[in-house]
Order: C-alpha cells, then structure tokens, then sequence
C-alpha cells in the first residue's frame, strides 16, 4: 500500500470519529425541552406530614396508614384511576347479589399469593373480615365501617350474634365467598373498597400474636403481609417508610413502574419545598398558601383544580341550655340568621387561595346522593339582622367559636367568622385550644360553635349525612350538637338501608332539604385538590376517595 493511500484511510476515519463525537454530544446536550435527568429513576420519592398510627388495615383509621396498606393489600373491590362511579374487581373477579340485598356471593381470583409465598383463597378471606370484627380494635373503632352490615362477635358467648350463631361471611369452596349480611346496606360495595377490608394473610397472623377480641395486635401494627404490588422493607419511625415491590403480585411487572417507595415525613413545609424544587422529591405535600413558591417553576407540575371529597364546616351547639342559661343557638331562625352572615367567597379566597367552592349541603359534591339544586345559604347580612330581629334577638348576643391552636386554616376561619358575626352584631370570641381538648369538648357537648372539617371513609353518601346530622338516638351525631329531627332519622334510616340507588337518592333529597332549612351546621366549603410533582413522575390520577393514597403500581419516572 502507498503512503499516499494509507494518509487518505487515516483522514477518512479521522474524520468518522470527529462527527461521531459531534453526533454524540449533540444528541446528549441537556435541553429544555427534555428537562433535567431523572433522578433516583426506579424509586418513588414522597415528602409527606405524620407518621402513621398503625400498618395494620384491621386498626387503622387515618389517611397516613392508609397511604401505605393501599399498596401492601388488597381489597375485594377498588376504584380505579380518577373513576368515582364505578366499583372495580380486584381480589374478586366478580359478584352477585340476590334480590333482598343481603346475600352477596364473591368469585375470587386465582393464582394470587401473598408476597411470602401462602396462599390466597376464601379461607384468607373469610378470616381477614372476622378478624376485623373480633379485634373490633380499641384503639380506633374502625371495625364500625363492617359492623353497620355484618353481624358482631359476642365475646362472652363466643359466637357471632347471627340466626345460626355463625360469620356473615360464608365459604362456598376455594375460591368463592358469600356474605350474608345482617342489614342490605346501600353503601356495601363502597365500603368493601376501604382498607379496613384488606385481605391478610392468616398464616402469618397466627405466628405473630394471633387474633384477640377487643384487642390489637402490636405485631401486625408494625409489620405486613399483603398480596398487593409493593412490600414493607423498613418503618423508622417519624423519619421514613420504605416499599420494594413484591416479587410474587400477581398483575405482574411488565411495563413501566418504580421499584422503591419511600415515603418521608417532613413536618416543615419550607423543607418539602426545597426538596420538590430541587428533585430531591418526586411528590411533595404543599398546602395551598405556599403553591406560589413552587408554580412556574422549570420541572414542576402543578395539578390543581379536581374536587375532594373533604369538607369543612362549623359545627352550632343546637341545645336549648348552655353552661346554665338558654343558648341563643337553639333557635332555628338563629342558625338561619348565621348562616347568612358568613362571608362565604371571602374564606375561599383567603384561607383556600381559591382552592375550594362553597359546600353544597351535607353531601359533597361528585359522591352518589348530593343534590345540584339544593338551596345554599348566601352571603346577607340584611337576612341575618331580619332572622336575629324575629328570633327576639335584634341587639345580637355572645359566642364562643373553638378550634384546634395547630390548624392555621381553621384559626383563619374562626377569625373571618368573628368578623362577620360581628356586622351583625353578635359578639364571638375565638378559642383556640390543643386538638386533643376541643375533641374532648367536642365529645361533651361543650362548646357553641366549632371549626372542623371531614374527609371521606368510602365513597357513599351514609359516610356524611348520617354521622354529621342523625341524632345521637339511632348512633349519630358525631359532632355532638345535639339536633334532633325525627322525619330526617327517619329518611337517612331508611336509605341506609336502601340498595335501589334511584329510592335512595329521593330519600337523601328530602333528608337534605330539612338539613338547609333548620340547619345545625354551617356548610363552609369542600376543597379542591392541589398535587405537586416532578414532571418526570407519570401515571399519577388523583382520585377523592383515596386523596392522598396514590396508586404506587401505576407511578414511573422518564
């Protein structure tokens, strides 16, 4: 070969390798238009507040816990996606139930294990529901969502109060179940979705302390055994929770999905939006006073404008005598004449930032049941004077508004509240006291108004009316204001238990209509959902019955 030939070869691949890296780099360069790179690309990172109570679904009763046990267990049913309408199969495949509305029978899902390996079959099913109604947990109370429906255990006989002295719930064979429940209660499917019915593995429970009436089991509050897609790994308390995914689900890991959760508890609010702003947060909790320091910002998304299903209200102290003398709030045309006085639009805009609408009655709305034609109460100060003139109060009176010293929002409320009693001349003193004492007081009874808000259990309407407005007489009255109204117990009694969803809707428009007009709460505002993230974070679909309880399995990050 010639020299001359030999420089030409030697230019030629000079020459490759110079566009080459040119090539490279080129299509390598950071943009904006693909963003920063991904960082932790096979964990979920998750800046959240508090640290759960329990891990265990038969005990827990609070959105943190409940974060957690969605992505560990599983439920019979489940809603999917932002789906509020429809009940989905999950551990069952199907379902029918006979004309009554009592007896519901399950076919359940083969080929399904919990992440060691045992088992999942009718017998983890039927165990799993018992178990929550002989713990009946003292902690929390929660086997309350299962005992509107299913018969108790009687621990001094030790059988179940039934005709036949056995479970509501039935084995057919491996892989079918029967419920036959003490009442057909309306809402049975939705409350079948809620992690009080989590399915556990009933192998592991009896190595770990077993089942003991009246009792929790300090075993499983700490540890889990589930058949859903991710695995406990590691709880330090009040610092982090840490999810694997589990090796044996049985919806399998083809596709896109995160292998880790860790979900951290950040108490300061200017901590979790550092972390957000700098990607060292996937998802951060950021009430919506400080969405202004993190909207527009390059990599951040902000998705805002999805009603909740959580409400806030104030509670009125509806009985004739408080602290020895007549209370003034015992007189209905009073609660009207209040309820015109707040200046509702003005709490949205200042204490939500206008992330909320004005609450529509009892019921939220998007949830079966809520009425878009109810009446509302208005911002009239002129309608609450005439009200308070005819009421035989035209100088006003005195009141005192309670809320809980930790809750800047409910403080913000109380404040606007007291303003706008005083345009019509009643004078409010604002107390503001350890959320432990105001639910004390709460629970005696001793109080005359009170802030405080709800957040959904399931996805049915007897989750709201019933405890805010039914008289303590059929178990109602949450908030202890004392109303009583017996055509209204009547009504919510009987769509309780009402499973034809057009006889139940009537019964909760005319339940709802003597709610507004003699009114024991005042229907503040229902919020709206603000979900901040890292725009490498995909699969995320806000959903008001699970709020802040993301679906791990569909979250990944490009």
């Amino acid at each position: 070969m010639s020299k001359n030939a030999l420089y030409g070869i030697i230019a030629i691949v000079v020459i490759v390798i110079i566009v080459g890296a040119a090539l490279a780099v080129y299509y390598n360069k950071p943009s904006e238009t693909h963003g920063p790179s991904v960082k932790n690309p096979d964990t979920f990172m998750w800046d959240e507040q508090g640290d759960p109570q329990t891990l265990d679904p038969a005990e827990c009763y609070g959105v943190v816990g409940s974060s957690i046990i969605y992505n560990v267990y599983e439920t019979l049913v489940t809603y999917k996606g932002k789906d509020t309408e429809n009940v989905h199969p999950l551990l069952a495949t199907d379902w029918e139930v006979d004309s009554s509305g009592k007896v519901w029978t399950f076919h359940l899902r083969k080929n399904v294990t919990f992440s060691n390996g045992d088992p999942f079959n009718a017998e983890a099913v039927k165990f799993s529901f018992d178990r929550v109604l002989i713990m009946n947990s003292p902690q929390t109370g929660v086997s309350w969502i299962l005992s509107q429906f299913m018969y108790p255990y009687n621990t001094s006989s030790g059988q179940w109060d039934s005709p036949d002295g056995e479970s509501s719930v039935r084995i057919i064979d491996d892989y079918t179940v029967q419920f036959k429940l003490s009442k057909p209660y309306g809402g049975f499917l939705a409350a079948l979705s809620h992690t009080v019915a989590s399915i556990v593995d009933p192998k592991y429970v009896n190595e770990h302390g077993g089942v003991t009436p009246n009792e929790d089991n300090e075993w499983m509050s700490e540890h889990m055994m589930g058949t859903g897609p991710y695995k406990l790994v590691e709880w330090k308390h009040n610092q982090y929770i840490k999810l694997e995914w589990n090796p044996n689900y049985w919806g399998g890991w083809e596709g896109k999905h995160v292998k880790y959760i860790i979900r951290r508890n950040v108490a300061e609010i200017s901590t979790r939006v550092q972390e957000i702003l700098k990607g060292d947060t996937d998802m951060a909790n950021i009430p919506c006073d400080h969405i202004s320091e993190v909207e527009g910002k390059e990599g951040i998304v902000v998705e805002k404008g999805g009603l909740t299903y959580n409400v806030e209200m104030i509670e009125m102290n509806c009985r004739p005598v408080y602290e020895g003398k007549p209370n003034p709030l015992h007189s209905k045309l009073v609660r009207q004449a209040i309820s015109y006085a707040i200046n509702y639009q003005a709490i949205i805009d200042q204490v939500f930032m206008g992330y909320a609408i004005q609450m529509q009655g009892p019921i939220p709305k998007g949830m079966p049941g809520h009425d878009d034609n109810l009446f509302m109460y208005s911002y009239n100060p002129q309608k609450a004077k005439e009200l308070l003139a005819e009421a035989g109060y035209p100088n006003g009176f005195s009141v005192d508004i309670l809320a809980y010293a930790t809750y800047p929002e409910y403080v913000k409320i109380a404040q606007i509240v007291k303003e706008n009693l005083a345009d019509v001349g009643i004078a409010a003193e604002v107390q503001t006291l350890a959320r432990p004492t105001v639910l004390d007081k709460m629970d005696r009874g001793d109080y005359q108004m009170l802030v405080l808000g709800w957040a959904p259990d399931y996805n049915d309407p007897d989750c709201y009316i019933f405890p805010f407005l039914a008289s303590a007489e059929i178990d109602g009255d949450t908030y202890h204001t004392g109303w009583h109204n017996d055509t209204f117990d009547e009504l919510v009694l009987k769509a309780k238990y009402e499973v034809d969803p057009e006889k139940r809707a009537q019964l909760y428009k005319q339940a709802q209509e003597i709610a507004m007009e003699d009114p024991s709460l005042i229907y503040l505002v229902q919020r709206k959902s603000v979900v901040v993230y890292r725009s490498w974070l995909h699969g995320f679909e806000y959903n008001p019955i699970r709020d802040r309880c993301p679906s791990f399995y569909d979250l990944y990050k490009e």
